[in-house]
């Protein structure tokens, strides 16, 4: 990791499967901190060296996600657009392999016929 950026250096995209890598990751990060945040409005907890430590492990975990997000804030337009549509396919893919998945494609209306 670039200590002096304070994240990590930036790999050459080339490719829309490199840039679909790169969404997921922030996809993922976006998930982790909404399961915390979900986590801190149903508790009542007060401030604690525990919950500082959480929060700690939390960031640890989010940072591959904000290097991915200033990665893609790089990448040209049409790189990225490209990308973005290899990543809509993977989702679509990976939802049709799961009863769940496939329940909420149909009721979302992004099922095919």
């Amino acid at each position: 990791m670039d200590q002096r950026a304070g994240r990590q250096p930036h790999v050459s995209v080339t490719t829309p499967e490199q840039v679909a890598d790169l969404i997921q990751e922030v996809y993922e990060a976006n998930g982790l901190l909404a399961d915390e945040v979900d986590c801190i409005l149903g508790s009542r907890a007060a401030v604690s060296d525990a919950t500082i430590d959480r929060f700690t492990r939390l960031a640890d975990r989010l940072r591959p996600g904000a290097a991915a997000r200033a990665h893609l804030a790089d990448l040209d337009s049409s790189l990225l657009m490209a990308g973005t549509s290899v990543w809509m396919v993977r989702r679509r893919q990976g939802a049709a392999c799961s009863a769940s998945g496939r329940a909420a494609l149909r009721w979302s209306g992004e099922e095919s016929a």
